[in-house]
């Protein structure tokens, strides 16, 4: 009878205190099949999305074409602002979103804070952040969303990883690959 071994060397890990494991030998096969099952796992709980998509905002008002920016650590909507106030003692905003087909919405909204937007060879930019209702794919989230001006943008609005963690995957080679369906 013949027999075939094929000998795989161990892995040595050094730095997987994280999974309580310290310094120990693994079989190469049982580490990587470990990883391949933890990041399937985590994996098929995500839904994948595109480069773009479709979203609406403040509980399904409006339709807008939204680049999905993994590298952006917030979201940002692109509105003109037509004044800042004062309602209850706090700071307020109202501002129009217009989108693709023409289609508006003015809403008035609390500034929970400002941010300072680095740019290069140019002096800093002070935007307003609100709370805000988006809707992609089945997910609805209220998070911060700072407000901008991107008229010279393709999209008006950036969805940034605030949004996308724990909920989704992106693939870069696909566009438009849910709607939004929030209930």
């Amino acid at each position: 009878m013949n027999e075939t071994v094929i000998m795989i060397p161990p892995l040595y890990i050094s730095s997987l205190s994280t999974f309580g494991w310290g310094r120990k030998y693994l079989g190469g096969i049982t580490f990587t099949l470990c990883l391949l099952n933890i990041s399937s796992t985590l994996a098929a709980d995500k839904q994948t999305i595109g480069w773009v998509e479709q979203v609406t905002i403040n509980k399904n008002a409006l339709k807008l074409k939204a680049k999905i920016d993994t590298g952006a650590t917030t979201s940002s909507l692109h509105a003109k602002i037509i004044k800042n106030f004062k309602r209850d003692n706090q700071k307020w905003v109202q501002f129009r979103v217009i989108n693709n087909a023409g289609e508006d919405i003015i809403l008035d909204k609390k500034i929970i804070h400002t941010v300072k937007i680095k740019r290069k060879l140019a002096l800093p930019l002070k935007r307003p952040v609100i709370k805000l209702g988006i809707c992609l794919g089945k997910i609805y989230r209220e998070l911060e969303v700072n407000l901008a001006n991107r008229e010279n943008f393709k999209y008006q609005m950036l969805i940034g990883r605030n949004y996308l963690e724990d909920y989704f995957l992106v693939d870069s080679s696909r566009m438009f690959t849910v709607s939004p369906a929030c209930k």
